[in-house]
């Protein structure tokens, strides 16, 4: 009797575990899974799909997100995914992937993101804030302004004035998820695909993309609030990243290196950067990671200034930060770096 009672319970709790794992699986199968090129696009599909999305970053936490490399698995199972969120241009190695897998939903980034041109952010930036209302939303007239002006003028940004500058400033300028109301363009698009998936939760994904368009108005806000009465308009960071902050909030980003993390800075645009170091007045050389820190040290130590970093969140290092903590960290140095009041 007693071995038959263990036998049964044996097979009861069996079925338990088989019953509880088909509930786990069955719940899975209902999740929807989304695939993003880095974090911030991430964070978005995250906010707006809530609980009813599974959403991961194919760019490891802490890696270079300008090198991307895919495993063939990883391209492979970006055919099995409900919805891929990317920028296209940034990096090769996921525009390649999905032009060889062809996912059935992709959202380009790139189309929603009214980029700007890496040319425009160095010349044009004088020009362009005097029209520029960031409170005002005026992003895309902005954009379309710096895009005529750049086609207009394409031919009088030469090479002499490329090398006088001493580093790349040709391409266009991917790093637009450091403005706040450009990556909220992001939230509607992607709620959309998510509605047109599980159309039962629309409403559900249209009110979260409301609410993330509004929180990051509020940071959009405390950004132009923060930074409008400043001692300083000037930053110098290891690579520039910021052009997009710089232009939303009108700050000038001075970079040791190009829009490229592994671009190496000429000789003449480090002695430019230490002029620019003893002459205004800078004591923080920001790097972009705890890995560039390198990069700028021994500027740093030449010109008697500290090192800092300010994130470029393409990457989330520590899971428990999300992208309106990391902003708001961002924000708090550059008023500490500038002098803001």
């Amino acid at each position: 009797m007693k071995r038959r009672f263990a036998t049964t319970a044996m097979i009861s709790t069996a079925a338990l575990v088989l019953a509880a794992c088909s509930s786990d699986d069955a719940a899975d199968a209902d999740t929807i899974s989304v695939t993003t090129s880095i974090y911030p696009l991430q964070y978005v599909a995250q906010m707006v799909g809530g609980d009813q999305v599974a959403v991961t970053s194919i760019t490891p936490p802490g890696s270079d997100d300008h090198s991307l490399e895919l495993s063939p698995r990883q391209v492979t199972d970006l055919e099995k995914v409900d919805l891929v969120v990317t920028l296209s241009g940034y990096q090769a190695a996921m525009d390649d992937a999905i032009a060889t897998t062809n996912p059935a939903r992709v959202v380009d980034a790139a189309e929603h993101a009214s980029l700007l041109d890496w040319e425009t952010h160095v010349h044009d930036e004088d020009e362009e804030a005097a029209d520029h209302d960031h409170a005002d939303d005026e992003h895309a007239e902005d954009t379309d302004h710096a895009e005529d002006e750049h086609a207009e003028d394409e031919h009088a940004h030469t090479d002499e004035a490329e090398d006088e500058a001493g580093h790349d400033h040709s391409g266009v300028d991917p790093h637009f998820w450091l403005d706040p109301v450009r990556l909220a363009g992001l939230a509607h698009p992607i709620a959309e695909e998510l509605a047109e998936i599980d159309p039962e939760n629309a409403g559900t994904y249209r009110s979260n993309a409301d609410d993330l368009v509004a929180q990051l108005e509020d940071l959009d806000e405390d950004f132009s609030s923060g930074l409008n009465q400043c001692e300083s308009t000037t930053f110098v960071v290891s690579h520039a990243a910021f052009g997009y902050l710089a232009h939303a909030y009108d700050l000038t980003q001075e970079s040791i290196a190009g829009l490229e993390i592994d671009t190496e800075p000429s000789p003449k645009r480090v002695a430019e950067v230490s002029a620019l170091v003893d002459s205004t007045g800078v004591d923080v050389i920001f790097a972009t990671s705890e890995s560039e820190q390198s990069l700028v040290r021994a500027l740093a130590e030449e010109t008697g200034v500290r090192v800092d970093i300010l994130d470029a969140g393409a990457t989330q290092v520590d899971e428990s930060v999300d992208y309106d903590e990391l902003m708001r960290t961002n924000l708090d140095k550059l008023q500490t770096a500038l002098g803001c009041m």
